[in-house]
């Protein structure tokens, strides 16, 4: 007879446990904690600086053109150089004139320091940025004193930048009069 008491003391464990299973706590569930809230990351950090060093300047095309904004408001020509492809980078800093291709980033800098040295940068805003999958473009103003001769002028830059390995990269710097 004992074949016969295990199925009846098995369906009674099982009907005992159902049964708590089914019971409500008595308030000792707890929900699932709730979600993490979304990490919002600032466009450009606020303590970036050279590469290596804090955010990548170079993340998104808003902190590429924030970056070179801040570089060429500061007459900083040698982050606007780290900020270019040299693969095939053309900068034309004088208004109306061809932009000069530079192979690497010295010649860069240079370029950038040449016209930069020459000015009194008074401001320099981006005011416009279209983004697409490929490239993206930024309009900035410069205001910027060239001495007695020229005075103050007033002068469009157009910045194109694309992405490459996984960063963006200024591929040409056109000045407008």
């Amino acid at each position: 007879m004992r074949t016969a008491a295990l199925p009846a003391r098995t369906a009674a464990m099982l009907i005992l446990a159902g049964s708590a299973l089914a019971r409500p706590s008595l308030g000792r569930a707890e929900a699932p904690p709730p979600p993490p809230p979304p990490v919002s990351t600032p466009i450009l950090a606020p303590d970036s600086r050279a590469e290596g060093h804090g955010a990548d300047r170079r993340a998104t095309p808003l902190q590429l053109f924030a970056t070179a904004e801040e570089a060429w408001a500061s007459g900083d020509a040698e982050t606007l150089a780290s900020l270019v492809d040299t693969t095939q980078v053309r900068i034309g800093l004088k208004p109306g004139s061809t932009p000069t291709a530079a192979m690497t980033r010295s010649a860069a800098a240079f370029l950038f320091q040449d016209q930069l040295r020459l000015v009194r940068t008074q401001s320099f805003q981006v005011t416009r940025v279209s983004v697409g999958n490929a490239s993206a473009t930024a309009t900035a103003r410069w205001w910027g004193d060239w001495g007695a001769r020229e005075g103050t002028r007033k002068l469009t830059v157009t910045l194109s930048a694309v992405p490459l390995g996984g960063r963006w990269y200024l591929r040409e710097v056109r000045v407008k009069g």
